[in-house]
């Protein structure tokens, strides 16, 4: 008797299992309970592609990697482009943070709403997508930011900066020695970790205005 084999497909963060190789839209939304049908959006997600998947739409599990896909109660789809690839979404707004992993975007570079004379969008903020028409987003790298270290402002590269990057700011000329030790606390963080402190080998990610204070001590 020969085995069935199964195939794989990633729903919403969940791993489902099925023996078909050939699955419907519909039957992917029956599988995860999304009764009745019509009532949910269906998006796959590929590579740097986002587009909607029909009730009766086939889709074809066999290859290498498992496919993903997000489901939305909605009635309807919505288009955005992202630096003029277009993309679908089944809700009637996106987190920054879907927008960089769907159309791959590096931390590096900014997010920045065209329609609103070129407004940049907080990494932890949303787009409201129109249900008439496209909304056009643009990614471009990101210039130096301003932050407060000891009181002293410094302009370094967004994104993350480490302990050491820190009490190398805080003290340029600093000669380490075994009974040298820092600790770095910091305030005005991003709105999911505003304050707290650091040790060795940790980085916290920076936002405009952050706030850093590096004290030095001497264990001897």
């Amino acid at each position: 008797m020969v085995a069935e084999e199964n195939y794989h497909y990633e729903l919403d963060g969940q791993s489902v299992t099925t023996n078909d190789a050939l699955v419907s839209g519909r039957a992917i939304r029956a599988l995860a309970n999304l009764n009745p049908a019509s009532d949910y959006q269906l998006i796959q997600l590929g590579n740097v592609t986002s587009q909607s998947i029909g009730l009766e739409e086939e889709i074809d599990l066999a290859g290498d990697a498992p496919l993903i896909f997000r489901s939305f109660k909605s009635d309807r789809n919505f288009s955005f482009t992202v630096n003029e690839r277009g993309f679908e979404w089944g809700a009637d707004e996106i987190s920054a943070a879907d927008i960089r992993q769907i159309a791959s975007i590096p931390e590096d570079h900014e997010l920045i709403l065209d329609s609103k004379r070129d407004r940049p969008i907080d990494d932890d903020g949303v787009v409201r997508l129109k249900s008439k028409g496209v909304e056009r987003i643009l990614s471009q790298p990101r210039e130096q930011i301003c932050i407060i270290v000891n009181t002293i402002e410094e302009y370094v590269d967004p994104g993350r900066i480490t302990f050491a990057e820190l009490t190398k700011l805080a003290f340029p000329d600093m000669q380490i020695t075994e009974n040298t030790e820092y600790t770095v606390s910091y305030r005005k963080g991003h709105d999911e970790d505003p304050e707290g402190s650091l040790i060795a080998g940790e980085s916290v990610k920076l936002k405009k205005g952050m706030i850093f204070d590096v004290t030095e001590t001497d264990k001897s």
